[in-house]
């Protein structure tokens, strides 16, 4: 497997962590992992992700579309561990919490409650300068006001499962590629 990523990606994922320190890689700020909250690698100062997801290539991830950040947010062990605009899964299964979608359509008001989890073999963190295109026609989407589950968006048939996708942040996000 390859990942391709250009020098400016490389700068960006860099990560100069001493002890719990952490460097930007991009504006050379310095904070404790404490102070990064649920985005212990994002900058707050110029927003650069600084995450290295590599450590978690073969691992189980969850990931979910952030609607503040407009990516993908990939957790691990219910921590986020970076921003991502293109992410491959294999062994896909897709989780819909019943009482987030529900809260969901009693306040009008979105949460995080469905997730695409699977072990990861592929990434792109933000921002992805090289982005792919889907390598299928079967897109998966899911609104919580019209489906109780993910469906495949063609035939609006419930998906539970995949062997493989491609999260790809762009008109349509989630591609089973097989």
């Amino acid at each position: 497997m390859k990942i391709l990523i250009n020098e400016s990606q490389k700068n960006k994922i860099i990560e100069a962590i001493r002890g719990n320190k952490v460097t930007c890689s991009n504006c050379g700020w310095k904070w404790s992992l404490s102070d990064g909250e649920d985005d212990p690698y994002i900058c707050h100062k110029c927003k650069t992700d600084n995450s290295n997801l590599d450590e978690y290539i073969g691992k189980k991830v969850k990931v979910y579309y952030n609607l503040h950040k407009n990516t993908f947010s990939v957790t691990y062990k219910e921590r986020v561990i970076g921003l991502a605009d293109f992410v491959r899964l294999t062994d896909v299964e897709f989780k819909v919490r019943p009482t987030g979608k529900e809260k969901v359509r009693k306040e009008k008001s979105k949460n995080v409650h469905a997730f695409v989890i699977g072990t990861m073999v592929d990434y792109c963190l933000v921002p992805c300068e090289t982005l792919p295109e889907g390598s299928s026609d079967t897109i998966v989407t899911y609104d919580p006001y019209i489906y109780d589950s993910f469906v495949i968006k063609s035939t609006k048939e419930p998906i539970l499962s995949a062997n493989e996708v491609e999260m790809i942040n762009g008109k349509n996000k989630i591609f089973v590629v097989n």
